[in-house]
């Protein structure tokens, strides 16, 4: 079974990155988490990868807040 994207989801985040607005993903959908990851990367655009159980990941480039309490590291 092929997962496919949808443009529209695609266009949003591409229009995120190039404004440099925050994202904040969470999804269990493996192919999801590759592209954002790929095109984030391409751009040096630092993230982080968290792990929430289940096959459920979030992804943020919001790299200086703890995911648990939200406080600052």
């Amino acid at each position: 079974m092929a997962v496919l994207l949808s443009n529209r989801w695609k266009d949003h985040m591409m229009q995120r990155m190039d404004q440099a607005l925050p994202i904040d993903e969470t999804t269990g959908c493996n192919v999801a988490i590759r592209w954002l990851i790929i095109n984030l990367s391409s751009r040096g655009t630092p993230f982080k990868l968290h792990n929430l159980g289940a096959g459920v990941k979030r992804v943020t480039t919001d790299t200086d807040t703890c995911p648990c309490c939200k406080r600052k590291l």
